[in-house]
This record gives structure tokens, C-alpha cells and sequence, in this order.
């Protein structure tokens, strides 16, 4: 398969092929994706004195302990889910948003967990979309004379869909789902390659820094 940038309503059928876990499995690896931005947050707030527990990692990792066969319990799931948003929001700083959708996207794995839906995974999807949609967005104001002629909206998408770092997102994203569809079980090994298949030197795919 070969998604493209804004197929939303494509994505949101592949993943209702998905079995629970599996959905789950393409959360988990897009929250992998997006966690360097999320460090760019976390350096930050411990510039400012903040030195306590990652309350965002431990929730990654306890996510892919569960798809690993770890028995975690509603109890748990909530208390991981309450924790990273009083975190999340007791931290909110306005100067790093890409950090902030990192974040915010593990929290909605958390709730994916609870509610095992297409709907709760499309969600983090979605954010992965908004995420690429703002950022390329704010480069290419960077890189552009302010004198230039504002562009419409659907002409800002073209440059999304094309720019190198979408494509690339699309491209781990469809090699993601497609081996989800073929495997029945998901092995160790195979939770390994997903988990670390995307690692591109401590930065996003999306590169940013």
C-alpha cells in the first residue's frame, strides 16, 4: 500500500482491518516517531528546574510491555493516563507545540489502550498529519520573503503532501500497516523492528529540532 498525506477516511479503513492489538502496535510506533519532538519539550522544562520522573515515557514503555504480553490492568492504564496529563498540562509551554502533540499523542495511546477502537488509533494519526501540517507550514514562512503573495489553503497542502518529510512519514506509515496485515502475532522481534525501526539519530522523521 502506499498512503498519501491528507487520505484520512484511507488511512481510517486500513486501520479497522487492523486486529486490537495490532492498532495499538501502529499507535505505540508513531508515538516512537514523534518522541524526539517531544524531548525538545522535555529540555526544555528541565532547563527550568524540572528534574522528577518522565511520567510520557514511563507510559510509552508500559505500552509496549502490554502489546509484549505484560499483564497491566484499567487501574494502571488510568493511573498512567492521569498522570501524563496532569503532567502535560501542569507543563504546557506555548514556545514548544511540536513537543506538546508528542506528548499528547501518548496520552491518546493510553485511552487506545482503554478503548481499543479504529477510532482512538485514527486519533493519533490525525495528530501525526497536524503535526507536518504546522511545522512545514512555519518553514516555509521562515524561508519565504515577507513581501511574497499569501498562497491558498489547497496550495499549502501540495507543498505538505510533497515535502520530504511527509513522504517519508507516509512511507513508514504504510510499510507499518502493511506488516501489521501480515503478521497474525506480534512476536518480540517483531514488536523490536517496529519500535526501532523509525530511530533517525535522536531526531523525528519530521526532523525537527
Amino acid at each position: 500500500m502506499n498512503l498519501k498525506y491528507g487520505q484520512l477516511d484511507i488511512l481510517e479503513q486500513e486501520l479497522e482491518t487492523l486486529l486490537p492489538m495490532h492498532r495499538i502496535a501502529f499507535a505505540a510506533a508513531c508515538c516512537e516517531r514523534l518522541f524526539p519532538n517531544y524531548g525538545i519539550f522535555l529540555r526544555e522544562i528541565k532547563e527550568q528546574g524540572w528534574n522528577e520522573q518522565d511520567p510520557i515515557r514511563e507510559a510509552l514503555d508500559e505500552i509496549w510491555g502490554f502489546l509484549a504480553g505484560k499483564k497491566v490492568d484499567v487501574s494502571r492504564f488510568r493511573q498512567l493516563l492521569f498522570n501524563c496529563e496532569r503532567y502535560f498540562y501542569d507543563s504546557e509551554n506555548e514556545e514548544t507545540p511540536e513537543g506538546q502533540r508528542g506528548a499528547w499523542i501518548v496520552c491518546n495511546t493510553i485511552e487506545l489502550c482503554l478503548a481499543q477502537t479504529p477510532q482512538q488509533t485514527f486519533l493519533v494519526a490525525k495528530e501525526i498529519d497536524e503535526t507536518l501540517f504546522e511545522y512545514i507550514d512555519y518553514l516555509r514562512c521562515q524561508s519565504e520573503d515577507e513581501s511574497s503573495e499569501d498562497i491558498s489553503h489547497e496550495q499549502l497542502l501540495e507543498i505538505v503532501a510533497n515535502h520530504p518529510f511527509t513522504v517519508r512519514e507516509m512511507a513508514k506509515q504504510s510499510e507499518d500497516l502493511q506488516r501489521l496485515r501480515e503478521i497474525p502475532t506480534l512476536t518480540p522481534e517483531f514488536l523490536q523492528w517496529l519500535r526501532t525501526s523509525s530511530e533517525n539519530g535522536g531526531k523525528s522523521l519530521l526532523d525537527l529540532s
